[in-house]
Parts: C-alpha cells; structure tokens; sequence
C-alpha cells in the first residue's frame, strides 16, 4: 500500500495520530476511479499497429493506394507512407474532398494505434509531408478534417520549425 505522510496543519480526525501516514485509497475517489478503469480496458482494447498492419490496412481499404507501391519500396514504412500521402496530395489538388476525408478517416484510425515506427512514419512521412508549409485553400479545408491528435502533432512541428527560422 502506498501512504503519503500526515498533513502539516493540524487535523480533526479523531482516528489519526500525529504523523501517521494515510493509504492511497482515500485520494482516489469512485467517478476518477472508473474513468481511469475505462481508459486503461479502452487502451488494452486497441492492440498496436505495425508496419505490416499498415500494409494490410492499405491494401484491403485502400487498393488505389496501395497499387501506387513499387516492388522495390515494400517494408521501408517510409515510403509505404508516402504513397499515402502522395494519393492524399493528389486528391487534395484535384479538390476530391471525399477521396481526402477517406484517407485522412484511415489514416487517423492507423495513427492513434500505431507502434513508434510507423507513428514516427505517418508524423513525419504523411503530416509534415503533406501539411507543413502549405498554405493553399485546399490544404487549409483538408486539414480541418485532421483528427485532434493529428493536429496536434503537426502543429507541435509547425512550433519546432518556428523555431529553427529565428
């Protein structure tokens, strides 16, 4: 059991001696506790995406997509990715918004499972490659259909970037 030491200010509890330790069960009350309990069965829920899986995932929702992948580029996750993003740059410039919602929608459900390889991969392959720098109408409307945590993510690169041009 995990116990924290005694307040320094003087308590009325009757039951606590001075400078007992009090157990960990009475900071954590029921509502915090069952949020903590769905988050943690959510998580273990959702097993992690590797490179492979990405591939699968291409291939079975995506096959325009993954009919753009040379032989020689198969396992670099790189450029697996970046066949994504190079789809999702054409549709984006060709104004197919429906194409664009469709891979950002795979692409997000990919993100928020992936192993660090391919989190690494989709950060710096697919968002930065795809939205760092842009300014143009449709980029702008492509991006506000990111997923929050995409969005996030890239902004954190905008931030960096920022940074190395001061």
């Amino acid at each position: 059991m995990i116990t924290f030491p005694a307040r320094t200010q003087p308590r009325n509890d009757p039951n606590a001696a001075d400078g007992a330790m009090q157990p960990f069960e009475h900071l954590l009350d029921f509502k915090t506790f069952a949020s903590l309990r769905r988050m943690v069965s959510h998580q273990q829920s959702k097993p992690l995406l590797k490179r492979s899986d990405f591939m699968q995932q291409i291939t079975l929702y995506l096959p325009e997509v993954a009919a753009r992948i040379a032989e020689c580029d198969f396992g670099v996750v790189h450029l697996e990715v970046g066949a994504l993003k190079l789809a999702t740059a054409d549709a984006i410039a060709n104004r197919d918004f429906a194409k664009v919602r469709r891979y950002l929608f795979l692409i997000a459900e990919i993100f928020e499972r992936a192993d660090a390889e391919l989190y690494d991969a989709i950060r710096i392959s697919y968002l930065e490659g795809l939205f760092l720098d842009e300014q143009s109408n449709a980029h702008l409307e492509a991006r506000s259909m990111l997923s929050r945590p995409m969005e996030n993510v890239l902004r954190q690169a905008e931030l960096r970037l920022e940074k190395t041009r001061v």
